[in-house]
């Protein structure tokens, strides 16, 4: 570690918001320390060591002077959900406040590293789903669900608000509990414990059809499950209506595994 602080065996447990974190960031410079953990509330009873309860403050919730690449490394590479993350973050930040700006190009520091990964991670993640979400007709509006591993909604709110500015839409991160909402030109993020797919049946024929499509290119003599989960992992097939059985609606056989 290249600034002066020495590693305590106590964690900081602080309410899990981003505000929250840049605290603990805060706490640990005024302390002139770096914490044994740094856990939010569903990891803050899984540690062995003494605890110091982090209380958000707004004013100390700051990232001054860091530049707008450190800046982007630590608000996406929050959004992960890699144990240990608060903590690898939090000395980054710390490294960043020693060495400046230029700490983020620094990759050869196994905390800029590791901070590099984290967000490398998520933006990987977000790349893959623009790709892969299915919309469907529902409601008077465009739905969809999405089963990632990190919280990404927020990355894709700039992606599809700008390609569908007219359209109201709904993206369900069904791993999580939570939803974008777009609608009226405003965004929402939304607490949600299921999606209940469209059952409109005009709505239905289209899935079908693309599934038809889907089948008539599939050469079956050359299936190969192995090298199709090398483009589309796996993970994201139970969302993707291609993917699905031939059931009366494709969509729901996805949206049941939310359950």
């Amino acid at each position: 570690m290249s600034y002066e602080a020495h590693v305590t065996d106590t964690a900081y447990c602080y309410d899990g918001s981003f505000a929250g974190f840049l605290c603990c960031v805060f706490e640990s410079y005024a302390r002139k320390e770096i914490p044994a953990e740094v856990c939010p509330p569903e990891e803050g009873q899984l540690n062995f060591f003494g605890t110091r309860q982090i209380f958000t403050d707004e004013q100390h919730a700051r990232l001054d002077r860091l530049g707008r690449e450190v800046k982007d490394r630590v608000t996406t590479g929050f959004l992960c959900t890699d144990p240990g993350k608060d903590l690898t973050l939090l000395r980054f930040v710390r490294l960043c406040f020693a060495q400046g700006p230029r700490a983020a190009q620094m990759l050869g520091d196994p905390d800029a590293a590791a901070a590099f990964a984290l967000e490398r991670a998520v933006d990987n993640e977000v790349c893959r789903l623009i790709e892969f979400i299915r919309f469907e007709e529902r409601d008077g509006m465009l739905g969809a669900v999405i089963h990632p591993k990190h919280r990404i909604l927020p990355l894709l709110r700039g992606h599809f608000c700008s390609r569908l500015p007219d359209e109201s839409f709904l993206i369900y991160d069904a791993a999580h509990g939570t939803a974008l909402l777009h609608r009226d030109g405003q965004v929402r993020y939304l607490a949600m414990e299921r999606y209940i797919p469209g059952t409109d049946e005009t709505e239905l024929d289209w899935q079908r059809m693309w599934k038809r499509f889907f089948k008539a290119l599939t050469i079956e003599q050359r299936r190969d499950e192995k090298a199709q989960m090398s483009h589309v992992p796996k993970r994201f097939w139970q969302d993707m209506c291609e993917m699905q059985p031939d059931l009366a609606s494709p969509a729901g056989a996805a949206v049941r595994k939310v359950d």
